[in-house]
């Protein structure tokens, strides 16, 4: 969401833009701090998950930093990888209903809220004027809204066959 959110006049306008080159410190700083709020709710959920600099280092390899520092090294070496060019990206009209939707909810849910997570949502459906809200048709199905913590730190943990579903 950070990078498209930061780069989306230039989805807008069908430029052709390099991510690791857009990739700033100022966007490396709200990825980081969007994975903050990941890593949050997972603590809150019992589970330990790679932040996103681990990421970087480990996909990509690079050495450890800011991730607006791992990404211009990546952009030195001449690896390009280019940005959406229309809106209609997955990158959003996937990621946010099918991604931050979920987590947000989880963050609710856990005790660690999502501000970031919630506001991205927020104005992401602003500007695409649209509910990305309502475009998740899988969490209801889920059942997990009404979920209580420790039920669902069980589904995180062992997943739904835990649950005696398969």
């Amino acid at each position: 969401m950070g990078i498209a959110l930061c780069n989306l006049t230039r989805m807008e306008r069908g430029e052709t833009w390099g991510q690791n080159e857009n990739l700033t410190d100022a966007v490396g700083r709200l990825l980081e701090a969007l994975d903050a709020e990941r890593l949050a709710i997972a603590g809150k959920l019992g589970l330990q998950v790679r932040t996103v600099r681990e990421h970087y280092h480990l996909s990509f390899h690079v050495a450890m930093g800011p991730i607006g520092e791992m990404s211009r090294t990546l952009h030195v070496r001449g690896e390009a990888t280019f940005g959406p060019t229309s809106l209609e990206t997955r990158y959003v009209t996937e990621d946010v209903p099918f991604g931050l939707v979920p987590s947000a909810l989880l963050g609710r849910l856990a005790g660690a809220p999502a501000t970031l997570h919630e506001s991205g949502i927020a104005i992401l459906s602003a500007l695409y004027g649209r509910d990305f809200r309502a475009d998740n048709d899988l969490l209801p199905a889920l059942g997990i809204e009404t979920m209580p913590l420790e039920a669902l730190r069980t589904l995180c943990r062992d997943g739904w066959r835990g649950r005696g579903l398969r």
